[in-house]
């Protein structure tokens, strides 16, 4: 998360720390980063505690192997060069 800009303190002790275990495994790493991420850019966030009842929300990872869905950008009707008065 550091690596990300989220600099927050981890007061977690002895067993508070299997619920952040658990989330890491059912949510992955890169999503809890990515809430983090949002939520320190709209409000100041000292404890990582603070995130947990966010990130206990979050959709579950995708199964291995699933594709990646990569949106691709809509295209729109262009006419042709004569229509354009190019030629």
């Amino acid at each position: 998360m550091t690596a990300s800009g989220v600099n927050v303190r981890w007061p977690f002790v002895g067993n508070q720390w299997f619920p952040l275990i658990s989330l890491i495994n059912k949510c992955g790493v890169p999503a809890l980063v990515e809430y983090a991420r949002r939520t320190t850019d709209r409000t100041s966030v000292e404890s990582a505690k603070y995130f947990i009842r966010g990130w206990s929300e979050l959709p579950p990872k995708p199964a291995q192997g699933t594709p990646v869905y990569v949106p691709r950008p809509h295209l729109r009707a262009v006419g042709s060069p004569e229509d354009r008065g190019i030629f």
